[in-house]
Order: C-alpha cells, then sequence, then structure tokens
C-alpha cells in the first residue's frame, strides 16, 4: 500500500462493501475438472482438500465438513457431549455457536470475557464450573486471537474439552503457532464471507486421532454399519475442490488483510477510536479491523458510519449479548464484561478488494466524527 494520502471530500458519499467475493483463475477449470469424476463427500478429491487444510494448518488431522455449524455439531460429539451436559462458552459470540450446543440436548452455560478481548475469563470459567461441565467453547471474534494458550492449560487441568470456534480465524496465530494448535478440537466455517470461501462448508482440525476418527465416522451416518450413530454432515467434492485450489492463495489474502489494517490505522487521528487491544504474541487476520471506541454514544457513530457507506458487523446483526436474544433468554447469566465489549466497538472491512481511497474514505469520516 501506498504512503500517499489521497484526498478524500467527506461530503462525497461511497458505499463501502463488506463482501469478499473473489473469483480465482482456476475456479472454472478446477469445477471442469472435479465434474469428470465423483463429486460426492467421499471423493478422493475431498481426501485431498482434507491432507491440503492439515498441511496449511500445521495439524495432525482435518475432517471436512458441510458448514460451520455441522463443524460444531461433530465436535461436540467428538468430545463426548451428552444431553444434560453442560457446555461454557462467551455470550459475545454468533447465535451460530450456541445453536449446535442446544440442539445437542445440552445446557449452554454463560461466562463472562475478558475485560479487554473475546476470550473467556478463567475466573469466570471456574465459578460456572458444575460436575454436568464437559467442555468449553472458546471464540476469538472478527479473527482476533485470545488467550487459547492459558485456556488450555486450564482446560487440561480441569479435565474438560476445550473446542476453539475458529469461523473467523483462518490464518490468526498465537505465539507464531496457529490457534487450533492450543484446542482439543477446532472448527471452522468456509462459508462465503471466510477467508477461505467455498459457499458453504467447514472443516474440523485436531491433534487427536481418536476424536478426528470420531468426527469423521459421525459426519458419515456412522459409515452405515448399523452399530455406531452418526447423520450425514459431509462436505461435497465440488467445494473441496474450491477450497484446496483457494487455500493456495489465503497467505496472500491474509497479508493484504494486514498490510490494508495497518495503512488505515496510520491515517486515523481521532482520540476516541483506536484498534483494539492485541494480545501479547498474538497476530490477527484482520477478517475486520476492530476498533474500540470510547464516545458517549458510540451506537451514533456507528450509525454516522453507516450514513456514510461504512458498514459494522454490529450493526449488521445486532450484536449484543446472546441472552439478550429472545430465543436465549433463559439462558441469562450477566456478563458485563462482553456487553461492555460489545458495545464499545465496531468492525471495519480491510479485505484486499477495498482500495487505498476507500481506505481513506473511511479514515477520514472517522477522523471527522464530532459526537462526544
Amino acid at each position: 500500500m501506498s504512503d500517499t494520502t489521497i484526498a478524500v471530500s467527506p461530503d462525497v458519499r461511497r458505499t463501502i462493501s463488506d463482501k469478499y467475493r473473489p473469483v480465482y483463475a482456476d475456479d472454472l477449470p478446477t469445477l471442469e475438472k472435479t465434474l469428470r469424476g465423483s463429486i460426492s463427500g467421499t471423493s478422493d478429491v475431498v481426501t485431498a482438500y482434507e491432507r491440503s487444510l492439515a498441511e496449511w494448518f500445521d495439524a495432525k488431522e482435518a475432517v471436512a465438513v458441510s458448514s460451520g455449524g455441522a463443524a460444531l455439531n461433530v465436535a461436540l460429539y467428538a468430545v463426548g457431549i451428552e444431553a444434560g451436559n453442560d457446555v461454557l462458552l462467551t455470550p459475545s459470540c454468533p447465535l451460530c455457536t450456541i445453536y449446535p450446543i442446544i440442539a445437542a440436548g445440552a445446557n449452554p452455560i454463560f461466562v463472562d470475557t475478558r475485560t479487554h478481548g473475546f476470550g473467556a475469563d478463567p475466573e469466570s470459567v471456574k465459578r460456572a464450573l458444575t460436575p454436568r461441565t464437559k467442555a468449553i467453547i472458546d471464540i476469538p471474534m472478527w479473527g482476533y486471537p485470545t488467550e487459547v494458550d492459558e485456556l488450555y492449560a486450564l482446560t487440561q487441568s480441569l479435565g474438560i474439552k476445550l473446542i476453539l470456534d475458529l469461523a473467523h480465524s483462518h490464518g490468526t496465530t498465537l505465539h507464531g503457532r496457529p490457534l487450533s494448535h492450543f484446542g482439543d478440537i477446532s472448527c471452522f466455517s468456509t462459508h462465503e464471507r471466510k477467508p477461505l470461501a467455498t459457499g458453504e462448508g467447514g472443516f474440523i482440525l485436531t491433534g487427536d486421532a481418536a476424536l478426528a476418527q470420531r468426527s469423521r465416522d459421525y459426519s458419515r451416518f456412522g459409515n452405515l454399519n448399523g452399530k455406531d450413530f452418526g447423520l450425514n454432515y459431509k462436505l461435497a467434492a465440488l467445494p473441496a475442490a474450491i477450497g484446496h485450489s483457494r487455500l493456495a492463495s489465503l497467505s496472500e489474502q491474509i497479508a493484504k488483510r494486514r498490510e490494508n489494517a495497518r495503512y488505515l490505522l496510520s491515517k486515523l487521528d481521532s482520540a476516541k477510536v483506536r484498534e483494539k487491544r492485541i494480545i501479547d504474541g498474538g497476530e490477527p487476520n484482520y477478517y475486520f479491523l476492530n476498533l474500540e471506541l470510547e464516545f458517549a454514544d458510540n451506537r451514533a457513530f456507528i450509525d454516522y458510519l453507516d450514513e456514510a457507506g461504512i458498514p459494522s458487523d454490529i450493526k449488521r446483526y445486532g450484536c449484543k449479548a446472546l441472552y439478550e436474544f429472545p430465543v436465549l433468554a433463559k439462558y441469562r447469566r450477566a456478563c458485563p464484561n462482553a456487553e461492555n465489549l460489545l458495545a464499545s466497538m465496531t468492525t471495519i472491512p480491510v479485505h484486499p478488494d477495498i482500495t487505498a481511497a476507500e481506505l481513506d474514505y473511511m479514515a477520514a469520516h472517522i477522523n471527522a466524527y464530532r459526537g462526544v
């Protein structure tokens, strides 16, 4: 990104897209080649994709599945979650994370985040433990790393499993290692908005061969052997082929996201807007840039940006503590840190299709805001 500042008038409205939908040169040839063979979820194409995922993320085992939600469903089964078990999670995550817990017949138990970020607070985890607690799901939001190393050490001492929902965190690292290195089992989404996009899809990573086998068996109808239970969560060959092909461009894409984030941050001079804290040893993938806000009315600032054509996931999804949604009200367990985090931030798109002019436009509007 050039350091040259592009003249921007806040009065000339743009519409910034938060959707990154690239079409790669190899997409059509890859699909055409794949269509010549088996396109089921047991195709060799899927196996090859899983091998490449394991290699890219430096994981021992990878299992491709039909969505990020499917990955969570499968992971819960793989670690032994049954009806009546308690599964801990923070309420600052998407609805997508909690629904599989409920579908498994387990009890979602909210624990608070840390004050500075979306990782589960260890003391809140300890207070929420019961004899029924079998696992915790940690959810690094928008690609910002959480203290998964500390959380993994805690879960090991407590004898419960750590599931990582890394739907936003392709390429996010902690101490130079992918976040998936720090969980018993990790779940990813490859929905079209994600850095690695296959339209719909997901995958599981683990270093535990037994968990990988349970995941693979369960996602394939228990291999139809009449002894083991399972459902169909397989990923078909066509999206697997696209994922395999696009994986080669993922590192370059993440590097561009980081470059765009650095550029935009270098243009900000507002005393009330700064990047959300990055924990020591962490490196975000900048799925979205997270900005911490210190206005008297942060929502008014988000609305101001929205009116200028600058989108926010906070507004798009009505982000709030999950127990504030009617469907989850009965699970309420006050988590003030999580509430404060969501009320004091916004997201900014920095994907590779964002131009320098658009980055300057967003920075100019942020700097021009005169709200208190």
